[in-house]
């Protein structure tokens, strides 16, 4: 979605001033146009630095957050998280939780990628670009998150500016049940296609629990003018257990009753860094980026023990080192009036191992026998992009090539080493025109890619639970996409309009497929469907009720036709679904000094979905907050959240699960200090 110069008011984090309404501003940032994104600028307010980045994203456009808490862009597809430019190697749903809005300056939500971008990523990127320190001497903030779920998270960031240096540093950490959730299923299972159903109920509680602490130091100099350097490290580690508590009843008189107690115990530590170069030159727009990334898990050890009640019980022991490193080099050029010149080059590595050991004492072999097993994968992927932007009066284009050979490698003991070489070609396209400063019509294009995790190839089966085991596909493919937008910008006054219509083609489509083994187990892979088209539109719009109290709104509207298996052969479905999400937001009068209260409500829908085997209900999220002001530099929010019970219905050749799960309702309570 083209990014406008006009300011473009979304009522969602932060205040313009002391007599507005809580709002982010998308706007022109100070570098050179970026037609490929919007973006919205978070303002320093007590409400925003009470928010984590996962709570600034819910309710801008064309962004969807789950009752899970992943992250859709335009509805579906896998969105990448980027820092200031650079793709986020490591836990990015952690690293999301961890990162306050006072620590972001601005949000760029990127839905068709231009060439400067990685390939991967056919959902789109969200590019979070952090604040810097301004101010000499110290600076920064302190925060403490309690909830009802029985955690307590803290977080600090500490800056210090003398000249020409800066420093930086953060640390933090949870302990406590950072989740809990409620789940039901009924599980119907025919050994033969003539034979009778085996029917039974499965009634659960899943929690997530743990003590983590994390530690990083940053160190930033300026060389000249136009010039720094930076170099961070950090690391940290802890202790994660999830509890799942299961009764397994009977619905037929041929199914015998048990309950299930599975406890997974996780130990691990990471360290990462970065080194990074700046330099802008005389030019307006020119600038020459570097930076080196790394990211490494040396010691990950899950070991999950489950007991059932009849007497049988099982054991995981995995353990999964891995590194992932990443090399990025872009240069802006500006050429005559008008024309800017991007050239640039990546290099990104991952490296993983794993070691499996499942043993049980079931002589039946209803878990599948003991295994001791292995597999070393390691994906690297160089690339080299070429993007031309040229502005002819209101009309600005910016087509562009990538081109990535990527390099893969999986082998395991006793079994033929899988290898995986490729070259591809990405174009872009993107295209702007202003008519005036209320009204802005864009248009891009892109192909992506999303390429097979290395887990996926792995050639072994693994144990999930009592009844299901996940396969490894060594010859599943990289699945690609065509992304075609049109969008138009309206802004008459104080209201914001926006419409975007798209079409994704995607080829080799990744989908779970089912089955059943001879023990009664299910066991999924992900296999390559086919093909499937979605087209539709977003609608957002955004606009003042009353005198500090505004609302804006969000709508998506898809077509999509997919493959499905209808258990006697595959065809293709075509469905009608949408998304839509909103908020209205209050902001309080200034008590002096003291910025006024503000409360805020939230919403998201999404309708029923169909995916090959899996039939998917409707869900909806819904949360409200309220934030205090104690002073100037010292603020209280309280937040409740409530989500839906999600549903779906999986039918497969002689199985079939009707499923569904709630997120328990979540009060937070969260004091924030600046310093």
């Amino acid at each position: 979605m083209p990014l406008t110069d006009l300011p473009i008011t979304v009522p969602v984090v932060a205040a313009q001033d002391a007599t507005d309404v809580i709002e982010v501003v998308g706007k022109r940032t100070e570098e050179t146009l970026k037609i490929d994104r919007r973006t919205y600028q978070v303002r320093e307010t007590p409400n925003s630095a009470q928010k984590n980045a996962v709570q600034l994203l819910r309710g801008l456009p064309a962004v969807t957050i789950t009752p899970d808490d992943r992250i859709l862009v335009l509805g579906s597809g896998l969105t990448r998280i980027y820092v200031d430019g650079r793709p986020y190697i490591g836990d990015a749903s952690q690293y999301l939780r961890t990162v306050h809005g006072s620590d972001i300056e601005r949000i760029e939500v990127i839905t068709n990628p231009s060439a400067q971008f990685s390939s991967e990523g056919a959902g789109g990127i969200i590019n979070l670009v952090l604040r810097k320190s301004r101010v000499e001497g110290l600076s920064g903030n302190a925060s403490l998150e309690e909830s009802s779920y029985g955690y307590a998270l803290g977080d600090t960031t500490l800056n210090y500016k003398a000249g020409d240096w800066t420093y930086q540093l953060k640390g933090g950490g949870n302990v406590g049940t950072m989740l809990r959730r409620s789940y039901r299923k009924e599980r119907s299972v025919g050994m033969q296609d003539d034979s009778p159903l085996t029917v039974n109920r499965e009634t659960g509680l899943h929690t997530y629990a743990g003590t983590v602490g994390r530690l990083s130091g940053k160190a930033s100099y300026k060389l000249g003018a136009r010039t720094s350097v930076s170099a961070q490290l950090g690391g940290g580690g802890g202790h994660d257990i999830v509890t799942d508590k299961v009764d397994y009843v009977a619905v037929t008189p041929d199914f015998t009753p048990f309950s299930e107690r599975r406890r997974l115990s996780s130990i691990g530590s990471y360290v990462t860094g970065e080194l990074s170069f700046d330099h802008k030159g005389k030019k307006e727009g020119e600038a020459l980026n570097a930076a080196v990334q790394f990211y490494t898990n040396p010691n990950v050890h899950d070991v999950t023990n489950s007991r059932l009640s009849d007497g049988r019980h099982y054991t995981l022991d995995v353990r999964k080192p891995s590194t992932s490193i990443d090399v990025q080099i872009d240069w802006k050029h500006p050429m005559v009036a008008g024309q800017l010149l991007s050239l640039g080059s990546a290099w990104h590595v991952d490296d993983t191992t794993q070691i499996y050991r499942f043993t049980s004492n079931d002589s039946d072999g209803l878990f599948g026998s003991d295994i001791n097993d292995a597999y070393d994968a390691r994906s690297a992927t160089l690339s080299a992009y070429a993007s031309f932007q040229q502005t002819f009066g209101a009309l600005t284009v910016a087509p562009g090539l990538r081109g990535e050979a990527n390099r893969r490698q999986i082998s395991s003991p006793g079994v033929a080493t899988v290898q995986i070489s490729r070259g591809s070609l990405f174009p872009s396209f993107h295209a702007s025109y202003r008519v005036g400063k209320k009204l802005h019509f864009g248009t891009s294009f892109s192909k992506r890619i999303d390429r097979v995790p290395l887990e996926y190839l792995r050639p072994y089966g693994t144990v999930e639970d009592a009844y299901t085991l996940f396969e490894g596909n060594p010859r599943l493919k990289d699945q690609s996409t065509n992304a075609y937008e049109a969008s138009v910008q309206f802004r008459p006054g104080k209201i914001e309009l926006g419409a975007t219509a798209y079409l994704r083609e995607t080829s080799r489509l990744w989908s779970k497929s089912y089955s059943l083994n001879a023990t009664g187990t299910s066991v999924y892979s992900y296999v390559n469907a086919g093909k499937s088209w979605s087209n539709g539109a977003q609608f957002d719009l955004a606009f003042p009720i009353v005198p500090r109290l505004k609302a804006s709104a969000s709508a998506n509207l898809f077509n999509e036709r997919t493959p499905v298996d209808m258990t006697d052969g595959q065809n293709m479905q075509r469905t009608f679904r949408y998304t839509a999400n909103g908020t209205f937001e209050w902001n309080g009068k200034d008590r002096g000094s003291v910025p006024g209260d503000v409360a805020q409500l939230q919403w998201s829908y999404n309708s029923p979905s169909r995916e090959y085997q899996i039939r998917k209900g409707s869900w909806f999220d819904f949360s409200a907050s309220y934030t205090h002001s104690l002073d100037r530099t010292l603020s209280l929010s309280g937040t409740f959240r409530y989500s839906g019970r999600t549903n779906q219905r999986l039918i497969a050749p002689l199985v079939e699960e009707i499923s569904s799960r709630r997120r328990e309702p979540e009060v937070q309570i969260k004091l924030q200090k600046t310093l």
